[in-house]
């Protein structure tokens, strides 16, 4: 083990550099400027099982101060028998990063736990890269896992603040209920586990073994990381509260957090507020862990993500409310935004219309009517038709329909004919791709989408799933304009969408969510259909028949109002 010691040394230390083993209740320390004597006693002390760990200083030490205790190691130091003091630091050479596991203290981690702490490392060696760090020295401190970055700084109180900075940042942005990284180590005199030797915490066991330390990667270049980007990482978070808005009331964030369904991984103390790690990150779906928020004792927010691609840890606070609270906005919006215009109806369509709907049978006038221009499918009518009807009804999550049948036998067709007795502002038919539907601003409540199996593609599929889920909710896509500002886009609520389609589109979840049903392709439907088309040809082609218009404006007339529908016999349906 000698061998890996001195290498460890050769790595760490150019000049003198102190040696601090820990025993029971004593301190062993010497001050050594030969590595190869001080790998030879190391390794001899390292077998004493009486001592938990064996340290060395990591920056620059006076070199005087090798006249302590030169090149010896002393056992039991006395009271007056001084070790390494920060005002013995001459210039800082190392950025310490300690990631322990949380475990009951006084004990080695599990190898789950030391696990962990070793995975942690890697994402924080990752961030770091992406801020511009170079390559870490990669180690394992026997329990948990150290990464160590060169740096060029004065000992002084503002390269004390620049260190304890960046850790504080790596603590808020990584540590959790599992790891922590250690915010202590911002002392120029701090002492450092010596790679080749044991760490011996409580007894080993076979859960809780003591393990030696080790160096894990060596860079080939060792490069110094610039000042200012120590000075970036640890100005990324405020380290005084943000001042509160004026005339903002303020927000529980707790409260909120739960109350918009944004799962939390951890909370605890930081800064004097409550730092919050969030389960998923809210701000990308490109990756899952980074996200955080915290609220300070003065009520202040911030909030953020630790990827680069994500922010790197800037503050996203306005962001992120903007993208949960719209919803509300957005439903006020459309509570106090003037209705939109009905759709003209000539007066005498309207009161045949109303006196249709008052003394009349208006499902047997649509179907009539529905007849005239498609002969028989007089169910798919009726299916299409209480699927209108449906966009009336309060209580309900609307009816979809799906026709289904053989190619040419008139699928499309009983669709078209059922869409041209409605009034033309609410039906939207052809190829659209998927999110056209959200920026139509001419869309309204309770439109009829019409869709084949060609046209539906799998994204438009994906949209369907979503508003039959939420038929009496507008439905919701967010977006970033080309000045990144956020954009809410809205389906509106009680669209109905049928389908005309040939096979199995394939996805069970959408046809779970519609009524399918079947045209009629007999051998006699095909010859009354064509008897239909010859009669039709021969009579000529003239305007728009008054009943087309008469239907037009019966629905009109239902889609003034949405009505709660109760249905008294509904137990005794079998």
């Amino acid at each position: 083990m000698s061998e890996e010691i001195r290498r460890a040394v050769g790595l760490l230390a150019d000049g003198v550099i102190e040696v601090r083993a820990l025993a029971d209740g004593v301190t062993h320390s010497g001050y050594f400027d030969d590595h190869t004597l001080l790998a030879e006693q190391v390794e001899a002390l390292d077998a004493d099982p009486s001592v938990a760990g064996i340290y060395v200083t990591l920056n620059d030490v006076n070199p005087a101060l090798l006249a302590r205790r030169a090149n010896r190691i002393k056992l039991r130091l006395s009271r007056k028998d001084a070790t390494t003091a920060d005002a013995d630091i001459i210039r800082r050479r190392w950025f310490p990063v300690d990631i322990d596991p949380v475990r009951p203290s006084g004990v080695s981690s599990t190898d789950a736990e030391h696990d962990a702490a070793l995975g942690a490392a890697e994402r924080i060696a990752a961030y770091l890269a992406e801020q511009g760090f170079g390559a870490p020295i990669r180690a394992d401190s026997g329990n948990g896992a150290h990464l160590l970055y060169r740096v060029d700084l004065a000992n002084d109180a503002e390269a004390t603040a620049l260190i304890k900075g960046c850790l504080s940042t790596l603590d808020a942005l990584f540590s959790n209920e599992a790891v922590t990284v250690d915010t202590a180590n911002h002392n120029a005199a701090r002492i450092w586990k010596l790679y080749g030797t044991m760490s011996r915490k409580g007894d080993s066991t076979p859960e809780r073994p003591h393990r030696r330390a080790r160096l894990l990667a060596v860079p080939d270049e060792v490069s110094v990381v610039p000042r200012e980007r120590l000075q970036h990482l640890a100005g990324l978070l405020p380290r005084e509260e943000p001042p509160q808005r004026k005339n903002d009331p303020g927000i529980d964030l707790a409260a909120w957090l739960l109350d918009h369904g944004i799962a939390v991984r951890s909370t605890r103390p930081w800064q004097g507020g409550t730092l919050f790690t969030l389960a998923e990150c809210p701000f990308s779906a490109a990756h899952k862990d980074g996200a955080f928020a915290v609220q300070f004792a003065n009520g202040a927010v911030f909030a953020g993500c630790h990827h680069q691609s994500c922010g790197g840890g800037a503050q996203r606070w306005p962001e992120l409310r903007g993208m949960y609270e719209p919803r509300e906005k957005q439903k006020r919006k459309r509570e106090e935004a003037p209705a939109l215009p009905p759709v003209p109806v000539e007066d005498e369509h309207r009161e045949r219309a109303l006196a249709i709907l008052k003394a009349g049978d208006p499902l047997a006038f649509l179907l009539d009517t529905f007849n005239k221009s498609h002969v028989g499918d007089r169910t798919v009518a009726e299916c299409l038709t209480m699927s209108l009807a449906s966009q009336s009804v309060e209580n309900t999550n609307g009816l979809h329909v799906a026709v289904s049948g053989n190619s040419g036998k008139g699928k499309t067709h009983a669709c078209t004919t059922m869409q041209n007795l409605i009034p033309a502002a609410y039906k939207l038919k052809g190829t659209v791709s998927n999110k056209a539907l959200y920026y139509d601003d001419d869309l309204r409540a309770g439109t009829v989408l019409l869709f084949d199996d060609v046209s539906l593609s799998d994204d438009l599929q994906e949209v369907l799933k979503s508003a039959t889920a939420n038929f009496r909710e507008p439905i919701e896509h967010r977006t970033l304009t080309t000045e990144r500002k956020l954009r809410v886009c809205t389906i509106p609520e009680r669209c109905v969408w049928w389908l005309a389609k040939v096979e199995d589109i394939g996805d069970d979840q959408v046809m779970n969510r519609m009524l399918t049903v079947w045209i009629d392709d007999s051998v006699d439907q095909d010859r009354r259909v064509l008897d239909h088309m010859k009669e039709a040809e021969a009579a000529g082609r003239g305007p728009e028949q008054d009943d087309v218009l008469t239907c037009r404006a019966i629905w009109e007339v239902i889609k003034e109002e949405v009505l709660s529908v109760r249905i008294p016999f509904a137990r005794r349906i079998g």
